[in-house]
């Protein structure tokens, strides 16, 4: 389980080799350092490339080819052990040490398991080639809890942590932290999650309004926006004035709009996509700088 550590000034400017083999860090991924002034990190492995400082990092985007996955035997009620089949895509060793596996669909759906920590290389998961089945080991403690059949499928998650890389735009997968700069590539460093952090900006911020992942720049953070999605079939005209319904993604009204508008303005608008906020809210802006400099955000990253 990721533990709670309360360090010195400095700690979070540490990196650290790994501890034997690619896939162990001297803490589980994930545990907490929080500073004097209660600034919060969280502890990462990077991927194959250096740091860059004041970039926000994300997760490893899920692959398809393992999710979704029929079980390959059977698994009684305590047993200490998952597989399934994957299709596509190898799965390297120990890629998904301290990442989860749940069973999303049919028999003992509903559940999910903890893949145990990789003390040595291989004791999470061996290697599985694409097509082959991946058979991972549960952390002690865990065992399935209702019987998996053939016809079970389960879908395979990487640690939040684990291989982190710069967030795509918008993020593909869950946002890990922002880098502080100091881990060359395969090293285990401290990301921040909370707290005031200098984060590169995009467009123009305003203090005291919150932010998120931007869209457009990979890495960087821009003011919370809700966007009208486009692109669909069902167009109306507009009125001089009146309530246009908006619909949420999942197709319900949730808000109406008074608008006003000139009739020699008038024009077919599409309302049919919605509104929806597409990135993930990061925290608060407390000093704006210039876009594409970097900007000191309240970090409040879940």
């Amino acid at each position: 389980m990721p533990r709670v550590a309360y360090g010195p000034w400095d700690e979070q400017n540490q990196n650290y080799a790994n501890a034997g083999n690619a896939n162990l860090g001297r803490w589980p991924m994930g545990t907490v350092l929080i500073l004097p002034d209660e600034r919060e990190y969280k502890f990462v492995l990077n991927d194959g490339t250096v740091e860059i400082a004041g970039n926000l990092y994300q997760a490893v985007a899920s692959v398809a080819d393992h999710r979704n996955r029929p079980v390959d035997v059977a698994r009684a009620i305590d047993a200490v052990l998952a597989s399934a089949t994957l299709t596509g895509t190898a799965a390297g060793v120990d890629i998904y040490a301290e990442g989860m596996v749940h069973t999303n669909d049919e028999v003992g759906e509903g559940y999910s398991y903890r893949i145990r920590r990789a003390d040595t290389s291989g004791a999470a998961h061996a290697a599985a080639v694409a097509s082959g089945v991946l058979t991972v080991n549960l952390q002690a403690g865990e065992q399935i809890q209702v019987a998996l059949t053939t016809v079970s499928e389960v879908t395979f998650t990487r640690n939040r942590y684990h291989q982190v890389l710069i967030t795509a735009a918008p993020p593909t997968a869950l946002v890990a932290g922002v880098s502080p700069g100091v881990a060359a590539l395969d090293r285990y460093y401290w990301a921040q999650v909370k707290g005031y952090a200098a984060v590169l900006a995009n467009l123009t911020l305003l203090a005291g309004l919150p932010v998120q992942a931007d869209i457009a720049v990979a890495g960087a953070v821009e003011t919370v926006k809700r966007r009208v999605r486009t692109g669909g079939t069902v167009t109306v005209i507009m009125p001089t004035s009146g309530v246009m319904p908006l619909t949420d993604q999942d197709g319900s009204i949730v808000v109406g709009v008074l608008s006003a508008r000139s009739v020699s303005t008038a024009a077919d608008i599409d309302i049919s996509g919605g509104i929806a906020i597409n990135s993930p809210v990061l925290g608060m802006c407390v000093k704006a700088n210039a876009s594409t400099e970097f900007a000191l955000i309240d970090l409040n990253i879940n």
